[in-house]
């Protein structure tokens, strides 16, 4: 089977996925025409200190512009969802199961360094990724092997069908940002000096950490007219309030924003925007009780997803922006059923714990973090009735994202609260069964596995079917415990012009690979 390369819309299992995605249409803010005139400065706001500035070892969702600002994607997406050339002009699978993908490199372009982008050079990008063990690596797909068919085209090939490859070389997904040979052969160098192709250069000299990360322009960039603004400056900000402020003062032109401050922020004039994002749970990292010895009976699991009370969640949180999750599919993407999952039933759940092993009831620590789930208000609402059914629950708050998943990878917390994402049921289910912190004792089910490989072949309705069993089947056995969906939310300067967000893409960037994409100065 072949696929479009010039411009190619993320792809959905079936056509009935399709209508539900696209009923929720992209919101832009005015997009005037682009000018060679830039801005002398973009500062935008993120609420935690970036994982990384190694790609391979870097944070995804809104932390993706502290290293996309400086490397280029393979393939970018679009804030509607549309895949568009960037530094791979051309892509299609070269068989027809959708294993060997081809990518014809673009000419001309330099790494930071000097040095020539050619398909060695992305080889070397993609398979020190594949070895770093970063938090993304689980989003790459099964990779069997990437190599260079010529100085121009690089073949991926897929241990399995992987028809959504392409949509995982983009800025989002880290594999798909390409660093420079001597980058691979020196990472630590990286964390000082990032080395890619990318738009901007990383001044560490005027960068403060754990406050302002300051990018310039980059002069030799292959295409100027893409670069909008002179400096970009990403300010960390974490306290809701402290936002608001700097948002409605103009410290800074875009920032994320909560259902009480953004209020705030459309009152005083700002753009707001916002698309369905996260769908937050707790994960189980402990499934064979090693720490916790209940955890492993799926009886308790269950009844853990019973005794979560979500609309109190979505009433703590505001419901302009999010609603009760009782699945591991999203909204509208392929794999979500709709009135299936897990509500709130005590009496179920207490009869659950009666069946289990463990009657009498047990103790156990959650892990959860404060940057996203800002003041804990998710964790503390959600775990508000789980000593009614015999389960005592004491939460390690960690205080920055970086520490979190350091804490959830090792093997000391038998579970943790965090979202997860995905444009279908199989991609969450990936990840907490694949490589990474969300399956740290890396304990997986054959069953979901199963069900993960069928989602990519056969027909529509039966890739269709099998992303719906692989809902059913994660809350059989209840590795993710799923418990509210949050919109992505933020507030936009009337300086700034084209930020486009959608259900496919709710996290935007201020760049693309052209000026058509990018965020423009209002002029």
């Amino acid at each position: 089977m072949k696929h479009s390369s010039r411009v190619v819309k993320l792809a959905v299992a079936v056509a009935a996925a399709a209508i539900a995605l696209t009923s929720l249409s992209a919101c832009t803010t005015p997009a005037p025409s682009p000018s060679s005139e830039r801005g002398a400065l973009l500062t935008t706001q993120f609420g935690g200190v970036p994982i990384s500035l190694n790609p391979a070892l870097a944070g995804t969702g809104g932390s993706t512009i502290f290293t996309y600002l400086a490397y280029d994607p393979l393939i970018y997406t679009a804030g509607n969802g549309d895949l568009l050339p960037d530094l791979a002009t051309d892509w299609k699978f070269i068989d027809d199961n959708n294993t060997q993908l081809e990518l014809t490199i673009r000419d001309g372009v330099k790494f930071q360094d000097g040095t020539d982008l050619d398909a060695a050079a992305v080889v070397g990008s993609m398979k020190y990724f594949l070895s770093a063990g970063g938090p993304s690596l689980a989003d790459a797909g099964p990779i069997a092997s990437v190599e260079a068919k010529d100085a121009q085209t690089v073949v991926v090939t897929y241990s399995t069908p992987f028809p959504t490859g392409p949509e995982k070389l983009g800025q989002y997904n880290m594999i798909g940002l390409i660093i420079a040979p001597a980058g691979v052969a020196n990472p630590g160098s990286l964390l000082t000096k990032p080395n890619g192709t990318g738009q901007y250069i990383y001044n560490a000299d005027e960068t403060v950490a754990e406050s302002t990360y300051v990018y310039d322009r980059n002069p030799d960039y292959w295409n100027p007219d893409a670069q909008q603004y002179e400096r970009i400056d990403v300010q960390v900000i974490g306290d809701p309030t402290a936002v608001v402020s700097a948002a409605t003062t103009g410290q800074v032109d875009f920032a994320s924003a909560n259902p009480d401050t953004a209020k705030t922020a459309a009152d005083a004039g700002l753009q707001i925007l916002q698309a369905p994002f996260f769908n937050w749970g707790i994960t189980i990292l402990d499934r064979d009780g090693t720490l916790v010895p209940a955890l492993a009976d799926e009886n308790v699991r269950q009844a853990i997803g019973y005794a979560i009370d979500r609309d109190a969640v979505v009433n703590a949180l505001g419901a302009d922006y999010s609603h009760a999750s009782g699945q591991i599919a999203n909204t509208g993407v392929p794999g979500y059923i709709d009135g299936y999952g897990f509500d709130f039933d005590l009496a179920k759940a207490k009869d659950l714990m009666a069946k289990s092993a463990f009657p009498n009831g047990f103790s156990m620590t959650l892990l959860s973090e404060s940057i996203l789930d800002s003041q804990s208000t998710i964790a503390q609402t959600a775990i508000a009735h789980l000593s009614e059914i015999g389960i005592d629950v004491q939460l390690q708050v960690e205080a920055a994202v970086p520490t979190f998943i350091g804490s959830a990878g090792s093997k000391s917390y038998a579970a943790a609260l965090w979202p997860i994402v995905g444009q279908r049921a199989s991609e969450p289910a990936s990840n907490i069964t694949g490589p990474g912190f969300l399956n740290a004792f890396q304990v997986g089910d054959d069953q979901l596995a199963s069900l993960i490989k069928d989602s990519n072949v056969g027909s529509d309705q039966d890739r269709l079917a099998a992303q719906e069993a692989i809902t059913k089947r994660s809350n059989e056995i209840g590795f993710f415990i799923p418990i509210v969906a949050t919109d992505s939310v933020y507030m936009v300067s009337s300086k700034v012009a084209n930020v486009t967000i959608s259900a496919i893409n709710s996290q935007p960037m201020p760049i693309g690979p052209d000026a058509d994409h990018a965020w423009h100065p209002v002029r």
